[in-house]
């Protein structure tokens, strides 16, 4: 068997290893071999080290709180070896790498001055380890993992709105949610794996205690040596494996402290070290002033401090000029696509796209992948978002930049008209309380979410982690203006099923049913036309017509009966996919909460019934008075929905369902309730009438006189 196909057995490996280190607490060890596990764990350390400074992520070193325990079990391991080894052999130890540590590391003066200043030099790294690194690392462990728990709801608060928005597709969504899920345990586990830290610091500085009396003790009373021969012996082998074990442990615990108190970020901490530390160039010049001026100090290193300042200088000048060729190159780049030269074909500048979003300046590196912006990705998952929820095959959407709106504007255009803009800061996050209880006030500045309206904060990114860890949730730039674009689709879906998508929507059910697309004959004169109008009516109401095949079936059962009417072919296409319509407005508790109606306003409203004979179907003709009651009360029910965290849904007769949602949808949202005719609830379906649309007596008895 050669290495690599040892290398894969990685488990078996893992198994002996753990036996070894524990049959290394009963078995006494050769000294070469002890030299060999020794630099073993030195190297260990460092290795350990050099991975967490490198990780951009704590949870990318997930195995760490495992890694530290198995670690900690090896070093206390050895030191019960190297302790059997002094006492037991005493002078005639023979380990090359204690020796060497003892005797040549620590330096000093002749006789027992080197041993002393080993001793101290030992103390000195025992302290810092137990009182500094230690302690400061297990508490960070803790406030972390708290902080990580109690940070977890927001954080999956906000992968859910991202999914919704379509900032992220199904598979970015779970491989966040995996990573989250990863962060907490790894917190979880250090803030235990920190307290065998501290335990193997303390069982190192005990060992090392017992080795120099039990040492003393030994040489002195059975072997004979005189007490300054015996402390000499044992103290420098003390102090050598003292030290050769306390590197170690030292190297592990720095990478702890440096593990737990990395925060999430896209970069390494060498780069974030230069960027943040060595990025501003004035500061640089302050510093290599303030050296320089030292240098002029009587009795301060003149030549090592003017060395220094003008190396500090230099360093300034140099990040001054790469921020300014950075700065012309961006300005190059913009001026580039502000002059770009328009196309000769002016027909093209007369087309209205279907979907545009005009920036503004600053907004400009939103869409550059190169600078980190991913709104052109969240586009694209918000359209294939579309097609898998609604059906509908969104049109292309133009991103287009805008020098005649403010530089932080962003504004959206359905068929060349605005239905939305909103202000926006690029470098800047944003969060929103959207749990039901009272957050800590955080520091930022106000605005109004563009999409729903909500009170919202724009926030320093780097606060982000405390923030986030205080209840609120936190997205950014992108997913603001993704989230807006998403409702305004979803209100103006039913404008951009033109007759092109729908044909395109027909020939590709032809691959799958060609029986009914011929059947449909939508080639027929006016036919499409109608089908279009029946699609538009659906999507104008919210709902999905990703059942293509339900729908056509419908429609092709019914387009004969109702002489072409998209209102009533509308009606019978809701018959056909009601559980589907049903099933979606199901609350969580699986029951359907419905708001009836007034026997005596439903009385009223047919009686106002008159037919439309511009567009066909029934229209509601009521009296302004009454009419204004009325949006009163629906308003009042809509409140009251709110309040209890359901969705606002009527129900009403067949006849009565389409003329009152539309008039119900000329003061309010249609995404903002529901109108389902009675005749669409199946049986079976757990109902809850919530309450009872109403007006006062005394309204009522005005509007009858």
């Amino acid at each position: 068997m050669n290495i690599r196909d040892l290398l894969k057995q990685s488990d078996l490996i893992l198994g002996i290893g753990v036996l070894v280190i524990l049959g290394m607490l009963i078995v006494p060890l050769p000294g070469f071999i002890l030299d060999i596990l020794l630099v073993l764990s030195i190297g260990l350390g460092l290795l350990i080290l050099l991975t967490a400074l490198s990780a951009t992520d704590p949870s990318e070193f997930s195995i760490f709180p495992s890694l530290l325990l198995i670690t900690t079990l090896y070093r206390l391991a050895l030191n019960v070896s190297t302790t059997r080894q002094i006492l037991s052999k005493g002078p005639a130890m023979n380990s090359n790498v204690i020796e060497a540590f003892g005797t040549f590391v620590v330096g000093g003066e002749a006789g027992l001055g080197k041993y002393v200043v080993g001793l101290i030099i030992f103390i000195i790294l025992t302290i810092v380890q137990v009182v500094v690194i230690t302690r400061g690392a297990t508490r960070i462990s803790e406030v972390a993992a708290r902080f990580t728990l109690d940070g977890l709801p927001q954080k999956q608060m906000s992968i859910d709105m991202e999914l919704n928005s379509g900032a992220i597709t199904e598979q970015e969504a779970k491989f966040k949610r995996e990573k989250l899920q990863r962060e907490v345990n790894f917190y979880g586990a250090m803030d235990g794996a920190s307290k065998f830290v501290q335990g193997d610091v303390r069982a190192g500085l005990i060992i090392t205690a017992i080795n120099l009396i039990g040492g003393v003790i030994i040489g002195s009373t059975i072997r004979g040596e005189s007490f300054l021969a015996a402390i000499e012996t044992y103290g420098r082998f003390t102090i050598g494996d003292g030290l050769v074990s306390q590197i170690p442990g030292l190297l592990s615990t720095t990478a702890t402290g440096i593990i737990v108190t990395r925060s999430s970020s896209e970069k390494k901490l060498t780069t974030e070290i230069k960027t943040q530390l060595f990025g501003n160039a004035k500061s640089l010049y302050v510093v290599a002033g303030a050296l320089g001026l030292a240098s002029l100090i009587p009795g301060l290193p003149f030549i090592s401090l003017i060395l220094l300042s003008a190396g500090v200088g230099y360093l300034g000048y140099s990040i001054e000029q790469v921020a300014k060729e950075e700065i012309k190159k961006i300005e190059t780049v913009s001026q580039e696509k502000v002059t770009e030269k328009k196309p000769e074909n002016y027909i093209k500048e007369i087309t209205v796209e279907a979907i545009q979003v005009e920036l503004g300046r600053d907004l400009l590196p939103l869409v550059d992948a190169s600078a980190g912006g991913h709104l052109l990705e969240q586009i694209a998952n918000t359209r294939k978002k579309f097609a898998t929820d609604f059906g509908l095959v969104i049109p292309a959407i133009r991103i287009v930049d805008n020098l005649e709106i403010p530089h932080d504007n962003y504004t959206i255009r359905i068929n060349g008209v605005v239905v939305g803009q909103a202000v926006i800061k690029a470098d800047r996050l944003m969060a929103m309380n959207n749990s039901q209880r009272d957050l800590e006030p955080i520091v930022g500045e106000n605005f109004l979410e563009p999409a729903f309206g909500m009170k919202a904060i724009w926030i320093d990114p780097m606060t982000r982690p405390e923030v986030e860890n205080k209840g609120y949730t936190v997205v950014d730039p992108s997913t603001v203006i993704i989230t807006h674009l998403k409702e305004l689709i979803s209100t103006y879906a039913s404008q951009l099923l033109g007759r092109e998508e729908v044909k395109a929507l027909l020939e590709h059910l032809r691959q799958t049913h060609p029986t009914l697309v011929q059947e449909l004959e939508y080639d027929k004169q006016g036919r499409l036309g109608i089908i279009q109008q029946t699609l538009q009516n659906l999507l104008a109401e919210g709902l999905s017509i990703k059942n293509l095949p339900k729908i056509m079936e419908a429609i092709a059962n019914n387009i004969n009966k109702v002489g072409g009417d998209s209102i009533l072919l509308s009606e019978a296409v809701r018959q056909a996919i009601s559980r589907q319509i049903i099933n979606d407005f199901l609350s969580a508790d699986g029951k359907l909460h419905v708001v009836t109606i007034d026997p005596r306003i439903v009385d009223r409203l047919q009686r106002s019934l008159v037919q439309d004979q511009m567009d066909g179907g029934s229209v509601i003709v009521l009296p302004h008075e009454f009419r204004i009651r009325l949006m009163e009360s629906v308003f009042a029910e809509l409140q009251k929905a709110a309040e209890a965290g359901r969705f606002l849904i009527f129900v009403i007769s067949r006849t009565l369902r389409q003329p009152f949602a539309f008039l119900i949808a000329k003061d309010l949202p249609p995404r903002n309730f529901a109108v389902i005719a009675s005749e669409e609830i199946q049986r079976g379906v757990p109902t809850d009438i919530a309450s009872v649309l109403t007006l006062a007596s005394r309204e009522e008895q005005t509007q009858e006189a």
